[in-house]
């Protein structure tokens, strides 16, 4: 008799430790299929930069190069480029001519530049993969490498460091508030970022072309020379 219960003892313990188990794996199965999605980050800067009111940051180097870009704000704004139209090493560029254009399906966004000077490299890679315009904007998505010909003049108009935390927070404003009023109310929610509180990735897509000529002027064409 005691034999008996004994082995109905185990047979019930083994029953049990194949539930759990069961229980176990079904949890670990639905986290694995069902993991919450988590959104992107707020966009942001380094504090080590310069960055003008046209929205391009600028990068100083020891030899008194500028490694120049544009900022995260509006390369999210244009999220997965499709093309990268730059002007040649050696071209000289005055404030306000055509420094790079930015093609996103029919969408041409062209960015005057905010400095003088003569261009010694361009970043050619970036057309291979123009996705680093809004992924990584202060690493590899650079434009170029400009000899500058007026830098201290230019510098006075440019924000950095705790200036730029400023004119950042009011950028996101204007931005939020542009967005809003020339993108449809059923588009828009479904990419507002929750940290953020601005749509952002990609979000040109539902721009007409009056409203990218409006962003150009803006937002890209602020400080430059002979723009509005």
């Amino acid at each position: 008799m005691v034999a008996l219960l004994v082995v109905a003892t185990f047979i019930v313990a083994l029953l049990i430790d194949a539930l759990v188990r069961r229980a176990r794996k079904g949890k670990l199965e639905y986290a694995k299929v069902y993991k919450p999605v988590v959104a992107r980050r707020a966009p942001g800067f380094p504090l080590g930069y310069f960055f003008t009111p046209g929205h391009l940051w600028l990068n100083l180097k020891p030899s008194g190069r500028v490694q120049l870009g544009m900022d995260e704000l509006i390369g999210r704004l244009i999220g997965k480029a499709d093309r990268i139209e730059f002007k040649k090493p050696g071209e000289r560029i005055n404030k306000g001519d055509l420094l790079v254009s930015v093609i996103q399906g029919d969408k041409i966004i062209n960015v005057p530049s905010p400095i003088d000077g003569t261009i010694e490299q361009s970043n050619f890679e970036l057309e291979e993969s123009p996705t680093e315009l809004s992924e990584n904007p202060y690493t590899k998505g650079w434009f170029y490498l400009i000899k500058p010909t007026n830098l201290g003049g230019d510098l006075k108009d440019f924000a950095v460091a705790e200036q730029t935390k400023t004119w950042w927070s009011k950028e996101l404003n204007r931005l939020r508030e542009f967005v809003q009023s020339h993108v449809p109310q059923p588009a828009l929610a479904g990419l507002t970022l929750p940290d953020g509180g601005l749509p952002l990735d990609g979000v040109i897509t539902h721009f007409d072309q009056k409203a990218v000529e409006e962003l150009e002027a803006q937002f890209l064409n602020q400080g430059a020379k002979g723009k509005n």
